[in-house]
């Protein structure tokens, strides 16, 4: 009897701290970010990002403003798509890599950037990279060996940014299906 008392208390207390559950039972499409003010530095759609540097697999070092207009290899789009080398981010990365880039070659320069946050040093994105056979493929792979740029990009796992040539973001979410990058990279590539 104790027991059940026990597990009633606790499941009640459990529930009354997830505050108003309705929210979660009736979801809302409303974006509920705060709204992003004019020039500022930021993670989210209309932001600018600050530039940054990371160890890619192929030996350099990946700075974002060396792909914005006036650098080294300027484009007019750049793609991240963070993954922990799991079954869904390896489903998305191939989705990205046979479906979504195949849609877009010929339609100005796009670099495409897959961030591992996880593996916590270039040496171990290196074999993540080939193991999961991505090694020479069109994704730069870059080791975010402190997770300065999950911090300051708002990334996640299977979290797709994209930025355009003058540094806005243009998309931060969540991979999903790809319709949304689809969507975005139409309207950004000529």
């Amino acid at each position: 009897m104790f027991t059940i008392k026990v597990l009633l208390l606790t499941a009640l207390l459990t529930l009354s701290a997830c505050g108003n559950t309705l929210d979660d039972l009736n979801p809302s499409s409303d974006d509920l970010r705060p709204t992003v003010i004019a020039n500022s530095i930021g993670s989210q759609p209309g932001q600018k990002a600050a530039d940054f540097s990371a160890p890619a697999t192929n030996g350099t070092t990946f700075k974002l403003s060396d792909y914005l207009v006036g650098g080294t290899f300027s484009s007019d789009a750049v793609v991240f798509y963070f993954t922990m080398w799991c079954p869904i981010c390896i489903s998305h990365t191939d989705h990205l890599l046979f479906n979504i880039i195949p849609q877009f070659q010929g339609r100005g320069t796009t670099t495409y950037v897959l961030v591992d946050y996880v593996s916590g040093f270039i040496a171990s994105t290196t074999v993540s990279e080939a193991v999961n056979g991505y090694a020479g493929s069109i994704f730069t792979t870059i080791a975010d060996e402190n997770q300065t740029i999950l911090s300051q990009l708002n990334g996640a796992m299977g979290k797709t940014i994209v930025i355009d040539n003058n540094g806005i973001v243009q998309m931060n979410e969540d991979f999903r299906t790809g319709d949304n990058l689809i969507h975005t990279l139409n309207r950004i590539l000529p």
